[in-house]
């Protein structure tokens, strides 16, 4: 239970809210409408701010982000906010982090892939504010800001607020119930009014590296698949948390090797200097081991597959040719917008 009584939206919040779950409904009308396109959209049941998920979105997995967070950023903790069936959320639990997955939609819930079911949390941030016990280096939230209307974006800038660094996406297009579609400009200005700081070097080296994932045409093993992270590459944006970041709990973050090689270069404290550097390593004060980022494997990454598979129906989707080069041609441009390096 939550011991904060400030209602200063700058704070961060005080021990752990009470979760509201979805008020669910019997709408057979209702749950006809989410089929859409050919395509059926998850929330059965749902009240009609709720659902829109499917049975995995390709557009929203990207390991090689999660990767770069986790190996370059030293990212071990993360609240997956709006975690539908718990894609993102099985694979930061498969590969070591301490997470956590909230979901308004009950009918999510119920076909979630998470192993440890709980993690899970069941809030309709309609219903009012939530937030988790501690704090996470970071909150993964993709394909969550348009589904909720801005006269509750309070509820969950609260849940943002126990986290260091924001990893969000926001759609740029219609699709079940996006009641807040703007552009990348409307949303740094209004996390920055929320006290959030925008990163443009970080954002754009994540867009980068999504973008690099689709343009190299990996595969994913549980649906043979490509990596396809539009969501990432087109709309994500970082902003830090100053309040969170600057706790002890979070010094981790950013990590970086400190003592000198050369000029531009740092080396391991402990370790053999350089010609440029000091003659007695061993004098230094070695980098706590909890400081090191988390050791990421290749069995960790067969453990997600495997869940994965054991979740999904689908099979490849299979385009006409003529759709299939329109789609190619305009992702290329998106891509190219990024000036890929090998």
């Amino acid at each position: 239970m939550s011991t904060s009584t400030s209602i200063n939206p700058f704070d961060v919040p005080i021990g752990q809210a009470i979760n509201l779950p979805s008020v669910r409904q019997e709408d057979t009308a209702e749950d006809e409408k989410r089929k859409v396109h050919g395509t059926v959209y998850g929330g059965k049941g749902d009240k009609k701010h709720l659902g829109g998920f499917t049975e995995i979105d390709m557009q929203g997995i990207s390991p090689a982000v999660w990767k770069h967070v986790v190996e370059k950023w030293t990212v071990q903790s993360v609240l997956d906010v709006g975690c539908g069936r718990g894609t993102s959320t099985s694979w930061f639990y498969t590969h070591g982090l301490r997470t956590q997955c909230v979901e308004g939609s009950h009918d999510a819930i119920e076909q979630s892939m998470l192993p440890d079911k709980s993690l899970i949390v069941e809030h309709d941030f309609s219903r009012g504010p939530w937030w988790p016990k501690d704090t996470f280096d970071a909150v993964w939230s993709v394909e969550f800001l348009e589904h909720v209307n801005v006269q509750f974006h309070y509820n969950y800038i609260s849940t943002f607020r126990k986290a260091a660094i924001l990893l969000v996406t926001s759609s740029r297009w219609g699709g079940w119930h996006h009641v807040e579609v703007h552009s990348d400009d409307w949303w740094i200005r209004k996390y920055e009014a929320y006290g959030f700081k925008y990163d443009d070097k970080l954002t754009q080296e994540l867009k980068h590296i999504g973008a690099k994932e689709k343009a190299n045409h990996t595969l994913f093993p549980p649906n043979d698949e490509e990596y396809n992270a539009q969501h990432v590459w087109t709309s994500m944006k970082v902003f830090i948390n100053p309040t969170v970041a600057a706790l002890p709990q979070h010094a981790h973050l950013f990590g970086e090797f400190g003592c000198f090689e050369a000029i531009g270069t740092s080396r391991e404290c402990g370790t053999k200097a350089g010609r440029y550097s000091i003659e007695n390593a061993e004098k230094e004060t070695l980098l706590d081991p909890s400081f090191y980022p988390l050791n990421l494997t290749i069995t960790q990454d067969e453990a997600w597959y495997d869940i994965v598979k054991a979740n999904i129906k689908q099979k490849p989707k299979k385009w006409d040719v003529t759709t299939e080069l329109l789609l190619r041609e305009r992702e290329k441009k998106n891509i190219d917008n990024y000036q890929l390096e090998d």
